[in-house]
């Protein structure tokens, strides 16, 4: 295997900055970086909910759980990963999620259950594990805040259970 060690790579001016690599893949980027298609370019993590939380209004509210992330391009997708526990404590009553960028609602729980809810009890209490993956498009080199909210549904409370996980991944287009 050989090494190529060099101190600056340019592609020509016709090429608008973009390298052909010997695969065929392209390897595009502003001056002074290369990002390849695919690639993750950076992970923003928030600290996993180290209380409970719970609910009882029917309209959505913050978990506690957001990230804030700047996108390096506007081409750039967001992939938002997240996990929980979820509960409502009264039959016939249910917990919705959903994640926000910003103000604007990306992804809106629509699990098997009654009227799209993430948990539905018809009889008796039972926790449900609730896992959101989703790609955004934000369009925007701004930073954005990603959140996740929770409602209950038709009475009881909605509990979100400590350990519950949000994170936001920058992908390069």
């Amino acid at each position: 295997m050989s090494t190529l060690t060099v101190q600056n790579i340019q592609g020509s001016s016709s090429s608008s900055n973009t390298i052909n690599v010997a695969s065929g893949h392209k390897i595009t980027g502003a001056a002074g970086s290369i990002v390849a298609p695919g690639h993750i370019i950076q992970v923003v993590v928030d600290d996993p909910l180290s209380s409970n939380v719970s609910t009882t209004s029917g309209s959505f509210v913050d978990t506690g759980l957001s990230v804030n992330i700047t996108p390096s391009s506007t081409s750039s997708k967001i992939l938002i990963l997240s996990t929980s526990i979820v509960l409502n404590n009264t039959n016939n009553c249910g917990v919705e999620l959903k994640v926000v960028r910003d103000s604007t609602d990306i992804w809106i729980g629509r699990g098997a259950a009654q009227d799209g809810l993430v948990n539905w009890i018809a009889s008796g209490y039972g926790a449900q594990s609730c896992t959101i993956n989703t790609i955004d498009s934000p369009s925007s080199t701004s930073s954005t805040t990603y959140k996740l909210q929770y409602a209950e549904e038709f009475g009881g409370t909605a509990f979100i259970y400590t350990g519950a996980t949000f994170m936001a991944m920058e992908i390069a287009q």
